[in-house]
């Protein structure tokens, strides 16, 4: 596909902040915001962006090693991933593992985007590999915070399937086709067709984790049910400004914008209010394309901090149950962060990829195996590869 002027802008101004964000000459050290120092995410999301257009493989082998790294030294020896080295030795049974898996998720996603593999086996697993385990491990969670729980679940399935390939554990595929996709059934709603609200998440909470369950059947072409609930209820979450939170924020944008062009592949239901939805979400998100050409902002530069909402950051802290929601990003000071890179071009991919007509169409790298990235309609992997 040929590189419009608009995909040119948007590669630019992301690499740009990419850039800004490097620290000293190491390859893959970068800070996730202005002030700060180096930062896991900061470095996650940057892999991430460069792949996204293409720049990751452009760089030496020995470059990606080395950036590759500073995730696999996080490595513990039961095979999950921590940035407290007190955890290196640390045996987790299954309960143990809530705070693990979202840090545990980012250091396999990065792996891949790199195409390399860690050194240890991700023995943590092994209790989810009996089905009937991973059938009542899915449903145990409480899906009125459907945010909270698809994280979970898209973290785990993600290990799930860096232990298939990059360990040979075939049996995955099947173990997820018995017990992971009847417990997902029969947790969505057939109402909204989102996961959770019928148990009492509103519709935001119930689209934001929605799109932490879809990539799952998408990357094992599982037939997803309620295609026409779910685009009513997708359009029923957007605001009138396009966004999905208010002020906009980086996550529950993409979130929207990945439903809407993933639900336009599989039906054409209400095909010109969702063409519309998206011709506004991509207006609303060049709202958040930095003036300087440098980045993203967290916040529409259009609109005021009365304007915002913090959303919730779900944290599942040591020896809790559930998630605590710790309530960030009103902070005026603060206006750009690494995820915005990300999220900001990756669902401007989307609508344009969907939209055809944008002006921001261009060779968009959509990588599934990092699930964020996974669409209904990217390649197969093996030709991504």
């Amino acid at each position: 596909m040929i590189e419009t002027f608009g995909y040119q802008r948007i590669k630019q101004t992301s690499l740009n902040f990419v850039d800004a964000m490097k620290i000293g000459d190491k390859p893959g050290i970068y800070r996730k915001e202005q002030g700060e120092g180096e930062s896991f995410y900061g470095s996650y999301h940057a892999a991430h962006v460069l792949d996204l257009f293409g720049e990751l493989h452009n760089r030496p082998a020995a470059d990606l090693d080395i950036w590759a790294e500073q995730f696999q030294r996080r490595q513990t020896e039961q095979g999950y991933f921590s940035g407290n080295t007190a955890n290196g030795s640390r045996i987790r049974t299954l309960d143990e593992l809530e705070p693990i898996w979202h840090y545990t998720r980012g250091n396999i996603w990065a792996l891949r985007m790199l195409d390399r593999k860690p050194e240890r086996e991700l023995s943590f697993l092994e209790p989810l590999l009996d089905a009937d385990r991973l059938y009542r491990w899915v449903k145990h969670y409480d899906w009125r915070n459907s945010w909270a729980a698809g994280n979970q679940v898209l973290a785990a399935a993600t290990a799930l399937f860096a232990l298939r390939d990059w360990f040979g554990a075939s049996e995955v595929d099947s173990l997820m086709e018995k017990a992971m996709f009847p417990a997902l059934e029969e947790l969505q709603d057939s109402k909204t067709g989102y996961w959770g609200t019928q148990y009492g998440a509103d519709l935001p909470n119930g689209l934001f984790g929605t799109i932490h369950v879809i990539p799952i059947y998408f990357a094992l072409g599982w037939p997803l049910r309620h295609l026409e609930r779910s685009i009513d209820s997708t359009l029923a979450c957007q605001l009138p400004d396009g966004s999905f939170w208010p002020g906009g924020s980086d996550c529950p944008d993409f979130d929207g914008a990945y439903q809407l062009a993933n639900l336009a592949s599989l039906t054409d239901y209400r095909r010109e209010d969702v063409e519309k939805a998206c011709r506004r979400y991509l207006a609303h998100a060049l709202q958040h394309e930095s003036p300087d050409g440098v980045g993203w902002l967290l916040h529409r530069k259009d609109s005021q901090p009365s304007d915002w909402v913090p959303r919730p950051h779900w944290i599942w802290k040591e020896g809790e149950t559930t998630a605590t929601a710790e309530l960030r990003d009103e902070d005026p000071n603060r206006t750009h962060i690494m995820l915005g890179s990300w999220f900001y071009p990756l669902s401007i991919a989307l609508v344009s990829h969907l939209l055809g007509d944008t002006g921001y169409e261009g060779p968009y790298h959509f990588n599934s195996h990092s699930l964020h990235v996974c669409n209904v309609f990217n390649e197969p992997l093996e030709q991504n590869q």
